[in-house]
């Protein structure tokens, strides 16, 4: 049987051996005895995966997917121990929230294998807490996010862009537009329309596969049905029909007037729902899906508070195509999704967003006024529209190159 797996791992890394390297890649991020990445559907996990096998060619390496066939009634252990004793350093396991037994068995992989590195990956609503199988003091736990605009760039044009902090954009962002724009303008290529392409298809690697935005779009809708009818069921099998398809419910009032302002009484009304718990529990299980984006006032801990989200924003951009949406939602999306993979973004009493309890936002057009925050300290204005800014007006896109 292990012939079989050694023989798919190895087709496995011809099919994905690809020059690109995302962020996870770049920055080292896996250098643990046990790392597991979660993350939702389509952005790249397995492909980060084939990468570091690729660039560890001096490591006996395998990979398991754990929906696949070919493992028959193996368990993740049992290939573990005939992969170490047959010499292996490092086994890699996909979609291991297909496999029921995957904490426990990680957890005696780990102890009683320790020459054998492992990387796991799978669904982002993995509860790697959860039960007395308890990962969080053993794996090194990495949540990988979609493309950024500035991995959108460097891939489709081949070419090496800087990764900025975000006190760089606010002190020299001036600077390092020009530059960068400068840089594009050499190749024939203007920011705002490739800024505009990604909002449309970029978030998700596999569009490099796709010529057809319909059959784009349509894939996106299928994975959304995926991620709720089959990844979350998985993960939480106290889940029934009746559960699915109010979260199904839930996600299309949401999309129909996002950013959806959540009113509770009315929610549980459509929803049928007896209580508020259920209610915010719903909305967690969609966030940890990798589906939608909760915005918390600023004052918030969360919703272990039981209080409720101000906003809820579609997850990326690109979701964004399965309904009509203005170009306001775009922007606001774009940046609450930029800037919470690293920073702390919180509901303001003034402004659009707060980032790390500092810098205040307002996220508009070129003709979008500052007089609301003007006052403010740390105040700032995000255009979408422009190229260049000046001052307290920061472009947009310039947030795309966060990682």
């Amino acid at each position: 049987m292990l012939s079989k797996l050694s023989l798919e791992s190895k087709k496995f890394l011809q099919r994905n051996d690809l020059p690109y390297q995302r962020y996870f890649i770049k920055n080292n991020k896996i250098k643990h005895r046990l790392t597991i990445i979660t993350g939702q559907r389509g952005i790249g996990k397995t492909i980060t995966i084939a990468q570091y096998m690729q660039l560890h060619k001096n490591l006996k390496s395998l990979y398991v997917s754990m929906d696949s066939f070919i493992i028959g009634d193996l368990s993740m252990y049992e290939i573990a121990q005939q992969y170490e004793m047959q010499g292996g350093k490092l086994l890699c396991f996909d979609e291991i929230h297909k496999y029921s037994n995957w904490s426990q068995e990680l957890k005696t992989i780990y102890d009683n294998f320790p020459n054998l590195q492992i990387i796991a990956s799978g669904s982002s609503c993995l509860e790697i807490n959860k039960g007395s199988h308890d990962l969080s003091r053993r794996a090194h736990i990495l949540k990988m996010e979609g493309m950024s605009f500035k991995e959108f760039l460097e891939l489709t044009l081949k070419i090496k862009l800087p990764t900025l902090e975000l006190k760089d954009i606010i002190a020299n962002h001036e600077d390092i537009a020009f530059e960068i724009v400068t840089q594009l303008e050499k190749l024939d290529q203007k920011i705002l329309p490739l800024f505009k392409r990604y909002c449309q298809i970029g978030y998700y690697p596999y569009f490099l596969s796709i010529n057809d935005d319909e059959v784009f779009f349509d894939m996106l809708k299928e994975n959304i049905n995926i991620s709720i009818s089959n990844d979350l069921l998985f993960v939480y099998p106290s889940l029934d029909g009746n559960s699915i398809k109010k979260l199904k419910l839930l996600l299309n009032v949401i999309i129909e007037s996002v950013p959806f302002v959540p009113i509770i009484e009315k929610l549980k009304r459509i929803l049928d729902i007896g209580d508020g718990r259920t209610l915010k529990e719903y909305f967690t299980k969609l966030e940890d899906a990798g589906i939608i984006k909760l915005l918390m006032k600023a004052s918030s801990k969360g919703l272990s508070k039981l209080e409720k989200p101000e906003k809820i924003y579609l997850n990326n951009t690109n979701l964004l195509n399965i309904s009509d949406c203005e170009i306001g939602t775009v922007r606001e999306t774009f940046f609450l999704n930029a800037t919470s993979v690293i920073n702390l973004i919180t509901y303001p009493k003034k402004g659009d967003f707060l980032v790390d309890n500092k810098y205040l936002f307002e996220i508009g057009g070129r003709n979008k006024g500052f007089e609301q925050i003007k006052d403010i300290k740390n105040s700032f204005v995000a255009y979408g529209d422009v190229e260049v800014g000046h001052n307290n007006k920061i472009p947009l896109w310039l947030f795309g190159f966060l990682y």
